[in-house]
């Protein structure tokens, strides 16, 4: 069992105010490679702009990015997990909520995103090194 701890790069979470437009968002997600950013009103996560937003309440809805606030397209109910719950945990809140993003929060404070990516890469890892571990066993 693993904590989210292991999966937190030691990188900036991207994050923009409510005011930001949608084309700022694009921009910040292209220019990290990143499919998300966290829109922040101060220090309180108010809720996240995701590459489904931007398709789904932006494009599809012919919204124009350079006009459209954050604040009305972003997904709201911002669910959080923390930095001390096990990889396990989170996939089940990931499953449970729908969702590919979700921050990370270590004494109450963003510290990471994790996405369904980092999740598979994770369990790729894992496998792999069960099946090292077994493979040496049976050799030995």
């Amino acid at each position: 069992m693993s904590h989210l701890k292991s999966l937190v790069k030691k990188t900036d979470v991207v994050t923009l105010p409510p005011s930001a437009t949608v084309l700022e968002a694009s921009k910040k997600m292209a220019e990290h490679l990143i499919g998300s950013v966290i829109v922040l009103e101060g220090d309180r996560p108010l809720g996240i702009f995701t590459e489904r937003d931007l398709l789904n309440r932006v494009v599809a809805k012919g919204l124009d990015p350079q006009k459209t606030p954050l604040s009305q397209v972003m997904s709201q109910g911002l669910k959080t997990v923390s930095v001390h719950e096990t990889v396990e945990a989170c996939f089940k809140k990931m499953e449970e909520t729908k969702c590919r993003h979700i921050p990370i929060e270590e004494d109450g404070r963003l510290v990471g995103v994790v996405t369904m990516r980092n999740i598979l890469e994770w369990l790729t890892d894992q496998i792999k090194e069960e099946n090292l571990f077994l493979k040496n066993y049976i050799q030995s």
